[in-house]
């Protein structure tokens, strides 16, 4: 009589957490698209919008899986709408609540894999970083976290079932997807491999081992062959952001890296995360088989602790390590089911409060700017250079504003219709692209070094190269001000006085840009390949 008791609760219990899931599901995904509609894309992510509009097998920064799912939820970039850019980043988001849940599921049971989607979805990497903005974290998170919960299988899988056997043929498809999306995805792989060699090592005689990896290999091949053929370019740029061997003590960046990590965890994700590490080195947690948790150690911790090593010598980026800490949620979600039933302990009420709390304060500065930064100039060349809220602002002034403004100049015959625009780094040319040169029937090419332009270096090439005697745009804003003077040498003949566009947030001005017309074209920019090496 107990025994079916205690069944019907727990089926009713079940049954109330699936409508919960749903309802975040639903609630989750509204509220990321409204954010994806709502405002102007980043600096990265006009950067990756670049990367479809030239379609490429890899490119200078990343692989290509951004770039692919831009173009298939833009309609091959027919729609262009900065929400269809960022639709693969929300569904990314969404297909991951449902992920976490089946590890925390796994752990113990529905109420774990229940606060292991809450603790994602106040997590500000889960659910803005690569749930909101399309970033090529977006797709990596998926393919990461699918390939995490098979490898929840695989691993401990000491019989080498029929069903385990063809799990391990999927984990090596999903992995060579995610090295499609982000190199870090590496850590992943590396971490299956460990796993195995410490704690399964019947795997080693199973065929499916070694072609899993064969087609993790494969599908990343294109990426190899990309850099093989241009030098191994991408590559060796990410080499160098990690190479410490040149770089002095700086502990500075490492506290600069660790509050990023914090602030991008969540804190109260944060301090779970770090009291379940501290539970499963002091005793077992009350998990279904450990072996899942030595797993989820295996691939968070590493990619933590190398990018914590990398920071102690060089500046660091905190979202780097966003998939580590993703990779332990269950292990919180875990340490909080050891302590609670209730389907909203207070420790996850308190999360979901600050992402709350950050998105609302966020959404209010960047909208109205009424919290005023610290250290801005009065300078009309440096106004808002110091308020990083208007990163995602006043773009759409500038695609109305240079359009008229290009319209006035091409009809009176000062300047050439079509005209490039010439900028002097890939961001703000890739700014430039999305919202100013494509909508005015135009493109963007830029002057400097490798280092500087990146991917444009590439897509110079790809209009043919600078033309003497040709004319071009320049535009900068007072955010980020480089007159065209800043050129070296000024490649043009002749630069005219700027026409200035106002950028307006709540009827005070809030940034400019200066658009100067740039005539006569006298010599060109070097290619930066020539001065690199590379063909």
């Amino acid at each position: 009589m107990n025994s079916s008791r205690n069944q019907l609760v727990n089926m009713t219990d079940e049954a109330k957490i699936s409508r919960y899931l749903v309802l975040l599901l639903i609630i989750s995904a509204v509220i990321r698209l409204l954010l994806a509609g709502s405002f102007v894309l980043g600096n990265d992510e006009v950067y990756y919008w670049t990367y479809a509009l030239y379609p490429s097998v890899s490119y200078f920064d990343h692989p290509p899986m951004v770039a692919w799912l831009i173009r298939l939820f833009t309609l091959n970039l027919n729609l262009n709408h900065e929400v269809l850019v960022r639709l693969a980043a929300v569904m990314a988001g969404t297909i991951n609540i449902l992920l976490i849940f089946s590890i925390g599921k796994k752990l113990r049971d529905e109420l774990t894999g229940w606060y292991a989607a809450l603790l994602y979805t106040a997590s500000i990497y889960c659910f803005i970083i690569a749930g909101t903005f399309i970033l090529p974290d977006s797709p990596q998170t998926v393919f990461w976290l699918a390939a995490l919960r098979l490898m929840l299988d695989v691993i401990p899988d000491r019989q080498l079932s029929k069903d385990g056997r063809k799990k391990m043929l999927l984990t090596g498809l999903l992995l060579g997807f995610g090295m499609l999306s982000k190199y870090t995805t590496a850590f992943l792989w590396l971490a299956m491999l460990i796993s195995i060699i410490i704690y399964n090592r019947r795997w080693l005689i199973a065929w499916q081992f070694y072609t899993a990896n064969l087609l993790a290999l494969l599908v990343f091949s294109p990426v190899v062959a990309w850099n093989i053929f241009n030098s191994f370019i991408s590559f060796a740029f990410h080499g160098e952001r990690v190479a410490v061997a040149d770089h002095m003590l700086n502990l500075s960046s490492l506290i600069t890296e660790l509050g990023g990590e914090l602030l991008y965890s969540n804190p109260v994700n944060f301090l779970i995360i770090i009291l379940a590490i501290i539970a499963v080195f002091r005793r077992r947690p009350e998990a279904q088989d450990f072996d899942s948790v030595r797993v989820l150690l295996w691939s968070g911790l590493p990619l933590i602790v190398i990018f914590w090593i990398v920071s102690l010598f060089r500046n660091t980026l905190p979202h780097w390590s966003g998939p580590g800490y993703m990779t332990l949620i269950p292990l919180a979600a875990l340490w909080i089911r050891s302590r609670s039933n209730s389907y909203f302990p207070k420790a996850l009420q308190a999360s979901l409060f600050f992402l709350a709390i950050l998105l609302s304060l966020s959404i209010m500065q960047i909208t109205t700017g009424v919290i005023p930064w610290p250290g801005e100039s009065t300078e009309i060349n440096k106004k808002g250079e110091k308020d990083i809220s208007l990163e995602l602002y006043g773009w759409r002034t500038l695609r109305k504003e240079f359009s008229a403004i290009s319209a006035k100049y091409e009809s009176s015959g000062e300047m050439p219709a079509g005209s490039p625009i010439v900028s002097y780094r890939w961001f703000p040319a890739a700014n430039l692209e999305y919202y100013a040169a494509r909508p005015s029937g135009r493109f963007v090419m830029a002057a400097g070094p490798l280092s500087a332009i990146h991917q444009y270096a590439f897509v110079n090439r790809f209009h043919g190269g600078f033309r003497l005697n040709s004319d071009a745009w320049y535009i900068t804003t007072s955010r980020d001000f480089r007159p065209p003077e800043n050129l070296k040498p000024l490649y043009f003949r002749q630069v005219s006085a700027p026409d200035t566009i106002t950028v307006f947030r709540c009827g005070n001005p809030a940034y400019y840009f200066f658009v100067y017309r740039l005539k006569d074209m006298q010599s060109k920019p070097v290619d930066p390949f020539i001065i690199s090496g590379n063909k």
